[in-house]
C-alpha cells in the first residue's frame, strides 16, 4: 500500500516540511518520486511511528538517525544500540522525575490560589502557603 505525504501528515499530525525534512537529513529512505510528488509505505509508517516514539522518549533527531544507522546490522551493532538506548533510558527518567516534580508544585499552587480565592470572596484571612498539602 502507499500513501501521499498528506496522508502521512494527518496520521502523524506532522506538517509535510517535517515529512521532507525526515527524508531530507535520511531518516526516512527510499520514497518513491513520480511526478514530482512523493508515495510513501508500509516501512515509512513503521519508521514514522519509531520515530514518534522516540521523540517522545526525548531522543534528539542525530540520535534517531544514529539508532537507524546502527539498526543496519543489528548484529555488529546491537551492544551500541544496547548502550544508547539504556543511556537514553536513565536521561528521559530524569525528565520524566523533573516533570513529576514541576506538576506537584503546580498541583499545590492550585491548591494554595483556590484557597486564596475563596478567602478573597468569603472575606477570611488568607491561607499560609506552608500549610498547604
Amino acid at each position: 500500500m502507499t500513501y501521499t505525504i498528506t496522508e502521512l501528515s494527518k496520521q502523524f499530525n506532522l506538517p509535510a516540511s517535517t515529512i521532507r525534512y525526515y527524508e531530507q537529513i535520511g531518516l526516512l529512505e527510499n520514497v518513491e518520486h513520480i511526478n514530482s510528488r512523493r508515495f510513501y509505505n508500509d516501512s515509512h509508517i513503521a519508521r514514522l511511528n519509531a520515530i514518534e516514539c522516540f521523540k517522545k522518549a526525548l531522543l534528539s533527531l542525530d540520535d534517531i538517525r544514529l539508532f537507524f544507522s546502527y539498526e543496519k546490522d543489528m548484529g555488529a551493532n546491537s551492544e551500541k544500540i544496547l548502550e544508547m538506548m539504556k543511556s537514553q533510558e536513565v536521561r528521559t527518567q530524569e525528565s520524566l522525575a523533573a516533570l513529576q516534580t514541576g506538576l506537584a508544585h503546580l498541583q499545590k499552587k492550585i491548591r494554595f490560589y483556590t484557597l486564596v480565592s475563596e478567602a478573597v470572596k468569603n472575606g477570611t484571612p488568607m491561607p499560609d502557603w506552608n500549610d498547604v498539602v
